[in-house]
């Protein structure tokens, strides 16, 4: 809503207070289609922004009927589209990225000399996400090594987080926290984001780490592939290993492919041992999603996109 209205939209305060001549406006819904609830009023335009992490919706038996009122849809990657393109859907699909805040600004005062190297973990701590993986690949490259620590931020107290703080809370070097004022606050502190994910829709927080001069860490796969590469950080491969998706998706057939861990390893050790390529590459980052990928340049997309179509 503020990038929109940055970019001169008029935008009402409230979706439960409609303005006075409700047909001169868009109705525009976001997030899980499955809870759109669209209003009885004749609008101008109706339009949507979703993402999907895999080909097939969950449920279906509600998004679709919803997504199927959309004159316009809006998906933020290729891969986070799948889904739509292959439902019953009449509606032009157009992809337009996410953003970040631009509050979310280069910190140039990160101590790259400091005397423990952090890795960040950021994010609900879950399957899809692949956490699990991040940390058994942090023990395994550096064991009870004082001199460089893992941070496990996971917004929640989900299953997999609790699970992971009773299985690693004793090392010194892997820490966990459930909350946070201010995520910058973990941005700023850290050295190097980690995304050991097995699929995004897009993956807000990589971007939100790359803004801020953070070199990153991330899977081969999904939507980060049309964003992230090699000049920003590391990839980690993927390996052979499929896992099913409704292990995260209640009731999603398919399967996930995992992270490969010895990728993961190495990747750290390696930006551990290499901190000027590290700096380097998390300015590159940097100046990339602030020239590319902020919410106003996201709206400013999205208002052209919605003009056409009107």
């Amino acid at each position: 809503m503020k990038a929109f209205k940055q970019v001169g939209a008029e935008v009402p305060d409230s979706p439960f207070n409609p303005p006075k001549k409700v047909e001169q406006y868009i109705e525009l819904h976001w997030a899980d289609p499955a809870f759109w609830g669209w209003s009885n009023q004749k609008v101008t335009l109706k339009a949507g922004i979703a993402l999907s992490e895999h080909r097939s919706l969950m449920h279906p038996e509600k998004a679709i009927p919803n997504l199927q009122q959309c004159e316009v849809l809006f998906c933020p990657a290729v891969s986070a589209a799948q889904a739509f393109y292959e439902a019953p859907l009449s509606c032009p699909i157009e992809i337009v990225p996410f953003g970040i805040d631009e509050n979310m600004t280069f910190f140039p005062s990160r101590d790259w000399e400091d005397d423990v190297f952090k890795f960040l973990l950021i994010g609900a701590a879950q399957f899809r996400k692949g956490s699990w993986l991040a940390v058994e690949a942090f023990r395994e490259a550096f064991g009870d090594r004082t001199d460089v620590q893992l941070t496990v931020a996971s917004f929640s107290e989900t299953p997999m987080f609790q699970r992971l703080r009773r299985e690693y809370g004793r090392y010194e070097n892997i820490k966990f926290y459930d909350k946070t004022s201010d995520v910058r606050d973990y941005y700023h502190t850290h050295h190097v984001l980690v995304s050991s994910h097995l699929a995004e829709g897009w993956g807000l927080t990589i971007p939100e780490a790359m803004a801020t001069g953070m070199p990153c860490i991330i899977s081969r796969c999904s939507a980060p592939r049309e964003y992230f590469q090699d000049l920003f950080g590391w990839w980690i491969e993927m390996s052979d290993l499929y896992a099913p998706v409704d292990q995260c998706l209640t009731g999603v057939k398919g399967s996930w492919r995992l992270p490969n861990k010895d990728s993961i390893k190495a990747q750290m050790l390696y930006a551990v041992e290499h901190r000027d390529e590290c700096e380097e590459k998390g300015k590159v980052a940097s100046q990339f999603v602030l020239e590319n990928l902020t919410w106003k340049q996201s709206a400013e997309k999205i208002c052209q996109i919605l003009e056409r179509h009107l």
